[in-house]
């Protein structure tokens, strides 16, 4: 078959290209990182004075989103109405209510936060806010602030900073405030073009958005004197705080030998409990949201007078079950709050028990090395101070696991019950894998008790009751190699509990101090000193 010219011409172009061609990935170059540019000449003319209502224009060089308007949008003084904010094409549009009366002689602010971004990488435009006076000034004096969260010592963002010149105690329930602004990641707050005068400061977790402290669940905080403008002294350090709900004992749980537990909310600080009868042996633990009655009554009846913060105290009469086979003796559960710290040579081996001990037969205890079958000579007492629990005491050796055996009948308790067949198991570390931390806490306040608390991250692993001493000093020995925190509660009403504060009443929350330790290693003393002036805000 002949093939035309043409037809060679072809097939060569082909083979040409395909040799030219490399393989690759279409890309649409670099990401743009730039945000949005406002076109001051296409726009509304910013800091106007005189200012009468009018439609707003905010024309960008490119086109833009509005995002979550209703959240980011910030107008101080807050209008009464609420303005419609839109976007068409490159073009932020702002319309005042047809019912809005703007105030007299008054700056005005509107920021827009994080609401406007770009179309096609959502670039933020930064520090958008338009500014205007109805008077022939734009006022200049400014206030700035740093807000806290109190229950947790951290900075509190996207909380309202906001000032009243109303100074009546109903003025944040009732009325918006007179200027608003927004906390930034930091706590961090600048409120800006402030007339001088005479305000109350106030603080708002504002949930739903309306400028006023009215739900159960917003946080507040306040300065508790009334600050005037213009202010020359440092930032304002404001904690916000919930309200604070009542104490309750929501359940009673008698499931265990010699056992009633107390389940409270939100916490059981600052709750006391008395048994009526003083002299029945009775055992109390409170712990952070439970307290532990190990009773002393034969006839299983249980009596005691609860205190809790604000309320009188109530008189609980409790009838047990009689079945008391039922309710096996066994190893308790560790306490809730505190984790406990490992076994060493130099100490006793504490064990638990869900009930009081009355009796020990150490012919029916064996310990032995944890797979061995020669006995360890040991020595066993029930605890003077709390009869639930036992101290065993031993030429421990490091790095050694062990097992305590009791026989059946080796333990008594106060109501007649007597153990099954139990083994306990446990090991003793080796001190050299362990370090200790040598604390001591400077310039307490005589007049406040303290919670100290040796902590790692959410868990607690001991703490101290401080009264009257303004200095604390211990040693805490058998630590393994981690980061530690030291935290210091400061009840400064002495009612056993950290008050979160009141609104209401004008009380500050009590304070929570924490200091991150550096870290322990192994075999390693860490002498930590605290002088309570470096928590100074």
């Amino acid at each position: 078959m002949r093939r035309s010219l043409a037809f060679y011409f072809c097939l060569f172009a082909l083979a040409l290209l395909s040799a030219c061609a490399h393989p690759g990935v279409l890309t649409g170059g670099d990401k743009d990182a730039t945000p949005p540019r406002l076109s001051k000449e296409r726009s509304t003319p910013n800091f106007q004075t005189n200012f009468k209502k009018q439609p707003l224009e905010f024309e960008f060089d490119e086109f833009i989103l509005l995002d979550k308007a209703d959240q980011q949008v910030l107008i101080s003084p807050p209008l009464e109405f609420r303005p419609k904010i839109s976007i068409k094409d490159k073009t932020v549009l702002f319309k005042f209510d047809d019912s809005e009366v703007l105030k007299e002689n008054t700056t005005y602010v509107i920021n827009f936060g994080e609401s406007v971004k770009d179309y096609t990488e959502g670039n933020i435009v930064p520090d958008f806010q338009f500014v205007f006076s109805t008077s022939s000034v734009v006022d200049s004096l400014q206030l700035s602030a740093k807000v806290y969260n109190a229950d947790e010592a951290k900075p509190a963002e996207k909380t309202v900073l906001m000032l009243y010149s109303d100074l009546s105690d109903s003025a944040v329930y009732k009325s918006k405030p007179d200027y608003a602004a927004r906390t930034d990641k930091s706590g961090d707050v600048t409120l800006k073009y402030l007339k001088a005068g005479t305000y109350q400061v106030v603080a708002l977790k504002d949930e739903n958005l309306n400028y006023k402290y009215d739900l159960t669940n917003e946080k507040a905080g306040f300065v508790r004197e009334p600050i005037t403008l213009p202010y020359s002294g440092e930032p304002l350090a404001i904690s916000i705080f919930a309200k604070e709900p009542a104490v309750r004992i929501t359940s009673i749980d008698s499931s265990s030998n010699q056992r009633i537990r107390l389940i409270m909310e939100p916490a059981s600080a600052g709750v006391t409990v008395e048994p009526l009868d003083k002299n029945d042996g009775t055992v109390i633990e409170i712990n952070s949201k439970s307290i532990d009655i190990y009773y002393g009554d034969t006839l299983r009846k249980a009596a005691f007078i609860v205190a809790r913060p604000g309320f009188k105290a109530d008189t609980i009469q409790h009838q047990l079950s009689k079945k008391i086979g039922n309710r096996k003796f066994r190893i308790a559960e560790e306490q809730p709050d505190i984790k406990p710290l490992p076994f060493t040579p130099d100490k006793d081996v504490v064990i638990r028990f869900n009930t009081r001990v009355k009796n020990l037969d150490s012919d029916l205890i064996q310990l032995i090395k944890t797979g061995s079958k020669t006995p360890v000579p040991f020595n066993i007492s029930a605890d003077s101070a709390n009869a639930r629990f036992i101290n065993v005491s031993s030429k421990w050796i490091s790095d050694t696991s062990y097992t305590m055996i009791f026989a059946p009948n080796a333990i008594l308790d106060y109501v007649g019950n007597t153990n099954d067949s139990m083994n306990v198991n446990f090991k003793i570390t080796d001190p050299a894998t362990l370090g200790s931390i040598s604390l001591m806490i400077d310039s307490l306040d005589a007049n406040y008790d303290y919670s100290i608390q040796l902590a790692k991250g959410n868990e607690l692993l001991q703490k101290w009751i401080v009264k009257g001493q303004t200095t604390f000093k211990t040693e805490i020995n058998g630590l393994p190699a981690d980061t530690y925190q030291i935290n210091i509660l400061e009840d400064r009403n002495k009612n056993g509990k950290i008050d979160k504060g009141s609104f209401e009443k004008k009380e500050l929350p009590e304070n929570i101090y924490t200091k991150k330790l550096e870290q322990l290693r192994q075999n390693w003393s860490l002498d930590v000193v605290i002088n309570m002036s470096e928590f100074q805000k």
